[in-house]
């Protein structure tokens, strides 16, 4: 049904020793906090969005309707089970892998750092649930939503500005990545047609061994912007978020905060 995925340009470092090791994760986003770890063309991602918008953070928006958003949530649910048994099919023979096959490098990144196969195949099962995501949301919340959209947020002002998909590659061909450390990326937001008045924002995490296991929120390592802090805590306050961020997990489903 789905075009099958393949493994991008991106290679992320781990976050601590063992973070990485038994979990999939994107390293997307790695790729934006750390551009060094881009390589090839793959690191610059085709998705045409709206011009570049920046708004000072203030007022609550408003909340999903309860039938929107378990329409939504039972799309990110579906693609996140698919995207787990595809890539695993693809991969793997449609087995769960052991931890040490989670645990296996696989190839080094631009900094000659270690990508483990959990890394990989996670960076596969975001790319695969993402695209699933975006064909069947187009008929569900069309116009209302975002995949990976890069936010910057300076708690100053405080001020959060959107940056399009054409100014993120644009900065990464120019070999301005640097100015990408610090923006966030949530997986999927359902806003109100602009991206910078969310309603919702969901994230996919793809657990390696176990897949009944409950990934917990990242949190930002050591020479962030954002060091110590969680995702989720970080994505609500920077968009002003109604209610918590959620996680989407294959098998469970979406996890309450």
């Amino acid at each position: 049904m789905l075009a099958a995925v393949g493994f991008g340009g991106c290679a992320g470092a781990p976050r601590h020793p063992g973070t990485y090791a038994q979990s999939f994760d994107t390293v997307t986003n790695s790729c934006r906090h750390n551009p060094a770890l881009c390589t090839g063309e793959g690191a610059v991602v085709q998705v045409p969005r709206a011009v570049e918008v920046a708004v000072l953070v203030a007022g609550a928006r408003a909340m999903l309707d309860e039938d929107t958003q378990r329409a939504v949530e039972q799309v990110l649910k579906e693609c996140a089970d698919l995207a787990r048994s595809e890539v695993l099919i693809r991969q793997h023979g449609g087995q769960s892998p052991t931890k040490e096959e989670c645990n296996e490098v696989v190839e080094h990144n631009a900094r000659k750092e270690p990508v483990t196969q959990a890394m990989k195949w996670g960076t596969a099962m975001h790319q695969f649930a993402l695209e699933c995501s975006r064909q069947r949301l187009d008929t569900v919340v069309p116009g209302r939503f975002s995949l990976e959209p890069t936010y910057r947020y300076d708690r100053r002002v405080p001020r959060t500005t959107y940056l399009t998909q054409e100014q993120v590659n644009a900065l990464l061909r120019e070999g301005r990545g640097a100015e990408l450390r610090g923006t966030i990326v949530p997986d999927v937001v359902i806003h109100q047609g602009d991206p910078l008045q969310a309603q919702s924002v969901y994230d996919f995490k793809f657990p390696c061994v176990n897949s009944d296991a409950r990934p917990p929120w990242r949190r930002y390592p050591r020479g962030h912007a954002y060091e110590g802090e969680y995702q989720d805590q970080l994505y609500q306050q920077a968009l002003r978020l109604p209610e918590a961020p959620l996680r989407v997990v294959p098998r469970i489903g979406v996890i309450p905060p």
